[in-house]
C-alpha cells in the first residue's frame, strides 16, 4: 500500500516519525515535492479563502499532486496539540488553521469522495505520549497492523524523530558558539517550522547566506531530545521550566509560536552580534498579537525586531534589499 503524506503544515515538524513508522510497518510512502508556483497554482482554485494564510494556501496544491501520484492514501491527521516543551507555557496548541486543515481540505477537495483516494484523517496529539501511541495505534489497527509490530515500529520511530531533531539542535548550537567566540554577525530567524519551505520563506536563509551572515533558526534555543524509550509521557520532550513565560503579557498557549518568544528571550540575553528575524505569514492570528510581546522583548535588550512578512510573491528581492539594509545599519552601528 502507499501511502501519500502532504509536504505541509506541521508535516514539517513531524514527518520524520510518520515516515518511519509507516516504513517500519512495511508501507510505502509518498512525499509530495517542494514547494513551486506551479504546485501551488494548482490547488488555487479550491482555496476557499484568500485571507487564509500563505502556507495553508499550499497544501491544496500538494493534495491535488498525491492524487495525480495515484497513492492508495493519503495520510493528514488532525494533530491538536504538540509536545510541551516549557513546563511555564500555558499550553502547546497548533492554530487552527494547523490543527483544522485536513477538514478544510476534506471539504474542498475531497480526494475520497471525488477521486476514490482514501482520505486519513485521524485525531492526534503530541502532547503525552501515552496518549499519542494509543491514538496512533488505533489508526495503524484499521490497516492491519497487530500490536506487538505496532509498539516496536513505534518506539522506532520516535527515536528516529529525535535523533533528526537532536542532529539539527546540536549542529546549530556548534555554529552559535562558534559565532559567539568570533563575534562574527548570526541571524536566528524564527517562525513556524513550514516556514523552512523555500517558496514560503523566500529563500532568506540563502540571502543572509549570501551576504555573508551565519543563518540559525529558533531550534538552536532548543535542547536535545532524551534518548530513554518512550514508555512515558515524562519521556515526551525535554522538559524546561521557562521561567519567562511567566512574565508574559499573553496566554502562551500555541506551540509554534512559543518558540518564537522563547528565541527572542534568549537572543536578548547574548552580545549585539546575535539579532532576531521573526518570519510571519500575512493572515497569521496568533502572531498579531505575539510580534508586540516579541518587539518589548528585544526592544527592552536594545535590539531590533526585525519582521519579513511573508506571502505568495515569488520575487524576493524587496527581502533581499530590506536584509542588506538592516545588516549594513547594524554594521554602522556597531562601528
Amino acid at each position: 500500500m502507499k501511502i501519500g503524506i502532504p509536504r505541509v503544515l506541521n508535516m514539517y515538524e513531524n514527518y520524520p516519525f510518520w515516515q518511519k513508522l509507516f516504513a517500519e510497518c512495511s508501507f510505502e510512502v509518498l512525499l509530495s515535492p517542494e514547494s513551486n508556483m506551479e504546485l501551488y497554482q494548482k490547488g488555487i482554485a479550491s482555496v476557499m479563502s484568500d485571507n487564509i494564510c500563505f502556507p495553508a494556501k499550499l497544501v491544496h496544491g500538494h493534495i491535488l499532486w498525491l492524487i495525480e501520484a495515484k497513492v492508495d492514501r493519503i495520510f493528514y491527521p488532525i494533530v491538536q496539540k504538540e509536545a510541551k516543551e516549557w513546563d511555564a507555557a500555558s499550553n502547546s496548541f497548533n492554530c487552527p488553521v494547523v490543527s483544522g486543515y485536513p477538514e478544510v481540505i476534506r471539504s474542498a477537495i475531497d480526494p475520497e469522495g471525488n477521486y476514490g483516494i482514501a482520505f486519513d484523517k485521524p485525531v492526534m496529539s503530541f502532547h503525552d505520549i501515552d496518549i499519542l501511541r494509543t491514538q496512533v495505534y488505533n489508526y495503524f489497527q484499521t490497516l492491519g497492523i497487530d500490536k506487538e509490530r505496532f509498539d516496536t515500529a513505534f518506539d522506532t520511530a520516535w527515536d528516529f524523530r529525535n535523533e533528526t531533531k537532536n542532529n539539527l539542535i546540536i549542529n546549530q548550537k556548534e555554529l552559535l558558539k562558534k559565532c559567539l567566540e568570533s563575534g562574527e554577525m548570526v541571524f536566528v530567524v524564527a517562525g513556524r517550522p513550514y516556514h523552512a519551505d523555500s517558496l514560503v520563506n523566500q529563500k532568506v536563509g540563502q540571502i543572509l547566506a549570501d551576504l555573508g551572515i551565519t543563518a540559525l533558526t529558533d531550534d538552536v534555543f532548543l535542547e536535545p531530545q532524551p534518548k530513554e524509550p518512550p514508555k512515558s509521557k515524562r519521556f515526551r520532550l525535554a522538559e524546561r521550566f521557562g521561567i519567562g513565560f511567566k512574565r508574559l503579557n499573553m496566554v502562551s498557549q500555541w506551540s509554534y509560536p512559543n518558540r518564537v518568544v522563547h528565541a527572542a528571550m534568549e537572543v536578548a540575553k547574548l552580545p549585539d552580534n546575535v539579532q532576531l528575524i521573526q518570519l510571519n505569514s500575512f493572515g497569521c492570528g496568533p502572531d498579531s498579537f505575539y510580534m508586540e510581546e516579541i518587539s518589548q522583548i528585544l526592544r527592552q535588550a536594545g535590539k531590533n525586531h526585525t519582521v519579513l512578512r511573508i506571502d505568495e510573491i515569488a520575487s524576493p528581492g524587496s527581502i533581499r534589499l530590506r536584509i542588506r539594509s538592516l545588516i549594513e545599519s547594524l554594521k554602522t552601528a556597531k562601528g
